[in-house]
Protein backbone atom coordinates (compact mmCIF):
# COMPACT_ATOMS: atom_id res chain seq x y z
CA UNK A 1 0.00 0.00 0.00
CA UNK A 2 1.12 3.27 -0.66
CA UNK A 3 -0.10 6.69 -1.67
CA UNK A 4 1.76 9.49 -4.11
CA UNK A 5 0.89 13.39 -2.99
CA UNK A 6 2.23 15.90 -5.43
CA UNK A 7 4.07 19.17 -4.03
CA UNK A 8 4.64 20.89 -7.39
CA UNK A 9 3.93 20.48 -10.74
CA UNK A 10 6.15 19.12 -13.94
CA UNK A 11 8.57 20.24 -15.33
CA UNK A 12 10.18 20.25 -12.09
CA UNK A 13 7.64 17.95 -10.21
CA UNK A 14 8.03 16.76 -6.88
CA UNK A 15 6.28 13.98 -4.71
CA UNK A 16 5.82 12.69 -1.59
CA UNK A 17 5.50 8.56 -1.41
CA UNK A 18 3.86 7.22 1.45
CA UNK A 19 4.44 3.83 1.81
CA UNK A 20 4.62 0.94 4.48
CA UNK A 21 1.53 -0.60 6.16
CA UNK A 22 -0.23 -3.59 4.86
CA UNK A 23 -3.60 -3.59 3.57
CA UNK A 24 -4.94 -5.56 6.53
CA UNK A 25 -2.94 -2.80 8.86
CA UNK A 26 -4.66 -1.59 12.43
CA UNK A 27 -2.61 1.76 11.58
CA UNK A 28 -3.50 2.05 8.10
CA UNK A 29 -6.68 4.68 8.32
CA UNK A 30 -5.46 6.34 11.34
CA UNK A 31 -1.81 7.05 9.77
CA UNK A 32 -2.67 7.49 6.21
CA UNK A 33 -5.73 9.56 7.32
CA UNK A 34 -3.20 12.18 9.26
CA UNK A 35 -0.39 12.15 6.33
CA UNK A 36 -3.22 12.89 3.43
CA UNK A 37 -5.26 15.51 5.97
CA UNK A 38 -2.03 17.10 7.11
CA UNK A 39 -0.95 17.89 3.56
CA UNK A 40 -3.99 19.02 2.36
CA UNK A 41 -4.14 21.73 5.41
CA UNK A 42 -0.77 22.66 4.36
CA UNK A 43 -1.50 22.91 0.88
CA UNK A 44 -4.27 25.20 2.01
CA UNK A 45 -1.82 27.52 3.51
CA UNK A 46 -0.26 27.98 0.45
CA UNK A 47 2.72 26.40 2.36
CA UNK A 48 4.68 25.41 -1.44
CA UNK A 49 8.55 24.35 -0.07
CA UNK A 50 8.40 20.56 0.66
CA UNK A 51 10.02 21.26 3.89
CA UNK A 52 7.27 23.23 5.41
CA UNK A 53 4.95 20.31 4.40
CA UNK A 54 7.00 17.35 5.12
CA UNK A 55 6.87 19.46 8.72
CA UNK A 56 3.67 20.35 8.95
CA UNK A 57 3.01 16.39 8.80
CA UNK A 58 5.46 15.65 11.43
CA UNK A 59 3.82 17.56 13.34
CA UNK A 60 0.63 16.13 13.11
CA UNK A 61 1.71 12.80 13.61
CA UNK A 62 3.07 14.20 16.87
CA UNK A 63 0.13 15.78 17.99
CA UNK A 64 -2.57 12.76 17.19
CA UNK A 65 0.04 9.97 18.31
CA UNK A 66 1.93 11.71 20.66
CA UNK A 67 5.35 9.39 19.81
CA UNK A 68 7.34 9.01 16.63
CA UNK A 69 10.37 7.12 16.00
CA UNK A 70 13.83 8.26 16.32
CA UNK A 71 14.75 8.72 12.79
CA UNK A 72 11.46 10.96 12.20
CA UNK A 73 12.18 12.85 15.56
CA UNK A 74 15.77 13.84 14.01
CA UNK A 75 14.41 14.62 10.75
CA UNK A 76 11.81 17.55 12.18
CA UNK A 77 14.86 18.70 14.11
CA UNK A 78 16.59 18.94 10.90
CA UNK A 79 13.85 20.62 9.12
CA UNK A 80 13.69 22.48 12.59
CA UNK A 81 17.30 24.01 11.93
CA UNK A 82 16.88 24.71 8.35
CA UNK A 83 13.52 26.93 9.21
CA UNK A 84 15.58 28.64 12.09
CA UNK A 85 18.32 29.72 9.58
CA UNK A 86 15.13 31.65 7.41
CA UNK A 87 14.49 33.90 9.81
CA UNK A 88 14.98 37.87 10.49
CA UNK A 89 14.79 40.05 13.30
CA UNK A 90 13.19 43.22 13.16
CA UNK A 91 13.34 45.67 16.35
CA UNK A 92 10.59 47.35 18.06
CA UNK A 93 10.97 50.71 20.05
CA UNK A 94 10.28 51.01 23.77
CA UNK A 95 9.60 54.52 24.72
CA UNK A 96 10.22 56.70 27.50
CA UNK A 97 6.97 58.58 28.54
CA UNK A 98 8.07 61.75 29.74
CA UNK A 99 5.98 64.94 28.16
CA UNK A 100 9.74 66.95 28.76
CA UNK A 101 11.52 64.09 28.47
CA UNK A 102 10.31 61.62 25.31
CA UNK A 103 12.94 59.40 24.18
CA UNK A 104 13.46 55.55 23.03
CA UNK A 105 14.71 54.02 25.97
CA UNK A 106 15.25 50.22 24.46
CA UNK A 107 14.64 48.04 21.19
CA UNK A 108 12.56 44.61 21.81
CA UNK A 109 14.44 41.92 18.96
CA UNK A 110 11.17 40.09 17.03
CA UNK A 111 11.17 36.93 14.47
CA UNK A 112 9.95 37.30 11.64
CA UNK A 113 9.16 35.78 8.36
CA UNK A 114 11.37 37.36 5.30
CA UNK A 115 8.62 37.22 2.55
CA UNK A 116 5.93 38.56 4.62
CA UNK A 117 7.40 39.88 7.66
CA UNK A 118 5.12 37.83 10.10
CA UNK A 119 6.03 35.96 12.98
CA UNK A 120 7.09 32.90 12.21
CA UNK A 121 4.28 31.04 14.61
CA UNK A 122 5.53 27.21 13.13
CA UNK A 123 8.11 27.70 14.71
CA UNK A 124 7.50 28.58 18.16
CA UNK A 125 4.00 25.95 17.90
CA UNK A 126 7.16 23.38 17.03
CA UNK A 127 9.27 24.21 19.39
CA UNK A 128 6.80 23.87 22.00
CA UNK A 129 5.50 20.63 20.88
CA UNK A 130 9.00 18.59 20.78
CA UNK A 131 10.58 19.69 23.38
CA UNK A 132 13.45 21.10 24.85
CA UNK A 133 15.81 20.36 22.84
CA UNK A 134 13.58 22.45 20.48
CA UNK A 135 13.29 25.71 22.60
CA UNK A 136 16.96 25.55 23.29
CA UNK A 137 17.99 25.40 19.45
CA UNK A 138 15.60 28.36 18.87
CA UNK A 139 16.06 30.79 22.30
CA UNK A 140 20.23 30.26 21.13
CA UNK A 141 19.82 31.09 17.54
CA UNK A 142 17.90 33.57 17.87
CA UNK A 143 19.72 35.10 20.82
CA UNK A 144 22.97 35.32 18.16
CA UNK A 145 20.70 36.58 15.02
CA UNK A 146 19.65 39.23 17.44
CA UNK A 147 22.70 40.84 18.77
CA UNK A 148 24.23 40.46 15.52
CA UNK A 149 21.57 42.33 13.95
CA UNK A 150 21.26 44.72 16.53
CA UNK A 151 25.60 45.30 16.42
CA UNK A 152 24.86 45.95 12.46
CA UNK A 153 21.83 47.98 12.92
CA UNK A 154 22.92 50.67 15.46
CA UNK A 155 25.89 51.38 13.60
CA UNK A 156 24.00 53.40 11.45
CA UNK A 157 22.68 55.45 14.01
CA UNK A 158 24.33 54.78 17.55
CA UNK A 159 27.64 55.67 16.50
CA UNK A 160 28.84 56.67 20.16
CA UNK A 161 28.42 54.22 23.37
CA UNK A 162 26.26 56.40 24.86
CA UNK A 163 23.30 56.55 21.92
CA UNK A 164 23.04 52.53 22.60
CA UNK A 165 20.45 51.74 24.49
CA UNK A 166 19.25 48.30 25.95
CA UNK A 167 18.15 45.43 23.26
CA UNK A 168 15.40 42.85 25.02
CA UNK A 169 15.39 39.49 23.76
CA UNK A 170 12.94 36.48 24.61
CA UNK A 171 14.12 33.29 26.06
CA UNK A 172 11.90 29.80 27.05
CA UNK A 173 12.28 29.36 31.43
CA UNK A 174 13.43 25.97 30.12
CA UNK A 175 16.61 27.36 28.22
CA UNK A 176 17.42 29.44 31.22
CA UNK A 177 18.05 26.13 32.69
CA UNK A 178 20.34 24.49 29.79
CA UNK A 179 24.13 24.70 30.03
CA UNK A 180 24.14 25.60 26.40
CA UNK A 181 21.84 28.45 26.51
CA UNK A 182 24.29 29.79 28.87
CA UNK A 183 27.33 29.17 26.92
CA UNK A 184 25.91 31.11 23.92
CA UNK A 185 25.08 34.22 26.21
CA UNK A 186 28.58 33.59 27.63
CA UNK A 187 30.12 33.03 24.30
CA UNK A 188 28.10 36.44 22.84
CA UNK A 189 29.66 38.85 25.72
CA UNK A 190 33.36 37.33 25.32
CA UNK A 191 33.02 38.81 21.79
CA UNK A 192 31.19 41.85 22.51
CA UNK A 193 29.03 41.28 19.86
CA UNK A 194 26.66 43.17 22.58
CA UNK A 195 27.46 44.90 26.12
CA UNK A 196 26.10 42.91 29.04
CA UNK A 197 24.84 46.63 30.14
CA UNK A 198 22.45 46.26 27.24
CA UNK A 199 21.74 42.93 27.17
CA UNK A 200 17.96 41.89 28.56
CA UNK A 201 16.60 38.76 28.64
CA UNK A 202 12.76 38.42 28.55
CA UNK A 203 11.05 35.32 30.33
CA UNK A 204 7.31 35.04 29.10
CA UNK A 205 4.75 34.63 31.88
CA UNK A 206 2.73 32.48 29.35
CA UNK A 207 5.54 29.67 29.87
CA UNK A 208 5.39 27.32 32.71
CA UNK A 209 9.03 27.24 35.08
CA UNK A 210 10.79 23.99 34.34
CA UNK A 211 9.75 21.06 36.98
CA UNK A 212 12.32 18.70 36.17
CA UNK A 213 16.68 19.56 35.90
CA UNK A 214 18.03 16.28 34.34
CA UNK A 215 14.73 14.39 35.10
CA UNK A 216 14.48 14.65 38.85
CA UNK A 217 11.40 16.50 39.73
CA UNK A 218 12.38 20.01 41.51
CA UNK A 219 11.28 20.83 45.41
CA UNK A 220 11.30 24.64 44.47
CA UNK A 221 11.02 25.35 40.75
CA UNK A 222 10.87 28.86 41.65
CA UNK A 223 14.13 29.01 44.01
CA UNK A 224 15.94 26.90 41.55
CA UNK A 225 14.99 29.03 38.45
CA UNK A 226 15.83 32.36 40.40
CA UNK A 227 19.58 30.34 41.27
CA UNK A 228 19.84 30.07 38.14
CA UNK A 229 19.14 33.77 37.20
CA UNK A 230 21.52 34.76 39.71
CA UNK A 231 24.71 33.06 38.09
CA UNK A 232 23.77 34.79 34.45
CA UNK A 233 23.77 38.25 36.47
CA UNK A 234 26.48 37.47 38.41
CA UNK A 235 28.56 36.23 36.38
CA UNK A 236 27.73 37.29 32.65
CA UNK A 237 26.72 41.04 34.15
CA UNK A 238 23.25 40.94 32.26
CA UNK A 239 20.07 41.88 33.55
CA UNK A 240 15.96 39.87 33.00
CA UNK A 241 12.88 40.84 32.72
CA UNK A 242 9.36 39.60 32.90
CA UNK A 243 7.22 39.48 29.62
CA UNK A 244 3.34 39.27 29.23
CA UNK A 245 2.25 40.01 33.00
CA UNK A 246 -0.83 38.84 33.96
CA UNK A 247 -1.75 36.42 31.50
CA UNK A 248 0.24 33.15 32.34
CA UNK A 249 1.47 31.29 35.35
CA UNK A 250 1.59 32.51 38.53
CA UNK A 251 2.55 36.21 37.85
CA UNK A 252 2.63 37.48 41.87
CA UNK A 253 4.79 34.52 42.62
CA UNK A 254 7.35 35.19 39.77
CA UNK A 255 7.51 38.70 40.36
CA UNK A 256 8.07 38.89 44.17
CA UNK A 257 10.74 36.19 43.70
CA UNK A 258 12.39 37.07 40.64
CA UNK A 259 13.30 40.49 41.26
CA UNK A 260 13.35 41.52 37.40
CA UNK A 261 14.99 44.67 36.28
CA UNK A 262 11.75 45.31 33.84
CA UNK A 263 8.12 43.66 34.20
CA UNK A 264 6.14 44.24 30.78
CA UNK A 265 2.28 44.20 31.48
CA UNK A 266 0.11 42.77 29.01
CA UNK A 267 -1.83 44.99 26.85
CA UNK A 268 -4.85 43.12 27.96
CA UNK A 269 -4.71 44.20 31.33
CA UNK A 270 -5.99 47.86 29.93
CA UNK A 271 -9.35 46.16 29.30
CA UNK A 272 -9.74 45.86 32.78
CA UNK A 273 -11.58 48.85 34.43
CA UNK A 274 -9.22 48.05 37.72
CA UNK A 275 -6.07 48.62 35.34
CA UNK A 276 -4.86 51.90 37.26
CA UNK A 277 -5.50 49.26 40.39
CA UNK A 278 -3.10 46.60 38.76
CA UNK A 279 -0.58 49.14 37.27
CA UNK A 280 0.08 50.90 41.11
CA UNK A 281 -0.08 47.06 42.47
CA UNK A 282 3.00 46.24 40.00
CA UNK A 283 4.92 49.68 40.74
CA UNK A 284 4.56 49.22 44.76
CA UNK A 285 5.90 45.65 44.26
CA UNK A 286 8.63 46.06 42.56
CA UNK A 287 9.37 48.69 44.61
CA UNK A 288 9.23 47.35 48.03
CA UNK A 289 12.37 47.04 49.72
CA UNK A 290 14.36 47.60 46.46
CA UNK A 291 17.01 50.04 46.12
CA UNK A 292 16.55 49.56 42.31
CA UNK A 293 13.19 49.22 41.47
CA UNK A 294 11.57 47.43 38.00
CA UNK A 295 11.04 49.70 34.99
CA UNK A 296 7.09 48.85 34.47
CA UNK A 297 6.31 48.70 30.21
CA UNK A 298 2.86 48.34 29.14
CA UNK A 299 3.49 46.64 25.74
CA UNK A 300 0.88 46.59 22.66
CA UNK A 301 0.04 50.31 22.88
CA UNK A 302 -1.53 51.81 19.62
CA UNK A 303 -4.09 53.82 18.20
CA UNK A 304 -7.27 51.12 19.38
CA UNK A 305 -6.24 51.52 22.93
CA UNK A 306 -9.60 52.45 25.14
CA UNK A 307 -6.96 54.45 27.24
CA UNK A 308 -5.09 57.54 27.04
CA UNK A 309 -1.33 58.49 27.16
CA UNK A 310 -2.20 60.86 29.76
CA UNK A 311 -4.35 58.81 31.25
CA UNK A 312 -1.43 56.25 31.68
CA UNK A 313 1.32 58.48 32.60
CA UNK A 314 -1.27 59.94 35.52
CA UNK A 315 -1.48 56.15 37.02
CA UNK A 316 1.89 55.72 37.22
CA UNK A 317 2.95 54.23 33.39
CA UNK A 318 6.88 55.58 32.73
CA UNK A 319 7.25 53.20 29.56
CA UNK A 320 5.48 51.70 26.80
CA UNK A 321 5.74 49.81 23.44
CA UNK A 322 3.49 49.26 20.68
CA UNK A 323 2.69 50.10 17.25
CA UNK A 324 1.95 53.96 18.33
CA UNK A 325 5.60 54.56 18.70
CA UNK A 326 6.82 52.55 15.66
CA UNK A 327 6.32 49.13 13.93
CA UNK A 328 8.83 46.55 14.24
CA UNK A 329 11.46 47.57 11.18
CA UNK A 330 15.07 45.68 10.28
CA UNK A 331 16.30 49.32 11.71
CA UNK A 332 16.78 51.13 14.97
CA UNK A 333 16.53 55.01 14.53
CA UNK A 334 15.86 58.11 16.77
CA UNK A 335 12.59 59.15 17.92
CA UNK A 336 11.75 62.00 14.97
CA UNK A 337 10.59 65.30 15.43
CA UNK A 338 7.00 65.05 13.99
CA UNK A 339 6.46 61.73 16.27
CA UNK A 340 7.67 63.49 19.29
CA UNK A 341 5.72 66.14 18.44
CA UNK A 342 2.57 63.87 17.81
CA UNK A 343 3.42 62.03 21.32
CA UNK A 344 3.70 65.18 23.30
CA UNK A 345 0.56 66.17 22.04
CA UNK A 346 -1.16 63.12 23.11
CA UNK A 347 0.66 63.38 26.67
CA UNK A 348 -0.76 66.93 27.21
CA UNK A 349 -4.78 66.03 25.86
Amino acid sequence: MFVILPLTESPQAEVIVICGLPLDSDLLVDVYGKIVSSFYQASKQNFLKIELIEAAILDSLKYHFGFLSSSLYQRRFNLFCQRLKQMVVYFEPVLNLEPDDLFISGWEALARNPENHTAPTDLFTAAEMWGSRFTVELDRHFLSVACESYRHARKLTQRRAGDVVPLSVNVYPESIMRSAYFETVKQIVKDKVISPRNLILEISEKSELPHFDNGIRLQNPLQTFKSRLVEYVSQLKIRFAIDDFGVGYASVSRLAGLNPSHVKIDRELLQHHSSHIIINFVHELVGANNLNPAKVIVEGIDETISISLRSLKEIGVSYIQGHLIGKPQPEVYRLSQDKYDELKKMLLQ
